[in-house]
């Protein structure tokens, strides 16, 4: 698998990391990953070192467990530090939210961007990207998308251009796969 993307702009989607149900008192926005999903994110941290996956720009849901889940992946980064945004609008708005963020990237220098969030946004958000040729995609998401689960996939274009449905289905990981 290419480490480089050769697409105009390469998206990598991600699902947080399993999280504990709610404690009386505790918002849902509050609830920290458990031990599960501390394991899940390690994982997915090694996987994404390995394979030379650093994104330039990463937008990042503001629950605790998303936030979480990037503290965890970028402890395995190697290279430097990527702009991050986080953002109300990736936990309380649907997908649309998503791909308005990746048609917002004009910059030529951000060749890969990554999103830390929830689904079923993140699952609707994957589908859409590669919704003209959808079948590698909708065989590999199965019974659904994982918890700390890595969606690739590339965009021969950016702006609006990112997010026409036309993007190439690269990869699903699960933790499971590291």
């Amino acid at each position: 698998m290419s480490t480089t993307p050769t697409a105009a702009l390469r998206v990598f989607l991600v699902r947080h990391a399993h999280a504990g149900w709610a404690a009386p008192g505790i918002r849902d926005f509050d609830r920290p990953l458990d031990d599960r999903g501390h394991e899940e994110a390690a994982r997915l941290a090694t996987t994404m070192a390995v394979n030379g996956f650093e994104p330039d720009l990463v937008f990042c849901s503001n629950a605790r467990r998303c936030v979480e889940t990037l503290a965890v992946l970028r402890t395995g980064k190697r290279g430097g530090v990527p702009r991050i945004e986080h953002s109300d609008a990736l936990y309380a708005a649907g997908h649309e939210a998503y791909l308005d963020l990746i048609g917002s990237i004009a910059d030529e220098t951000i060749r890969s961007v990554m999103i830390v969030g929830h689904n079923p946004m993140i699952e609707d958000t994957g589908e859409a990207l590669v919704h003209a040729n959808p079948a590698a995609y909708l065989q590999a998401i199965g019974d659904g998308f994982p918890t700390a689960g890595l969606l690739i996939a590339d965009c021969a274009e950016r702006g609006t251009g990112a997010i026409d449905g036309s993007a190439r289905f690269i990869a699903l990981m699960s933790p499971v796969d590291a």
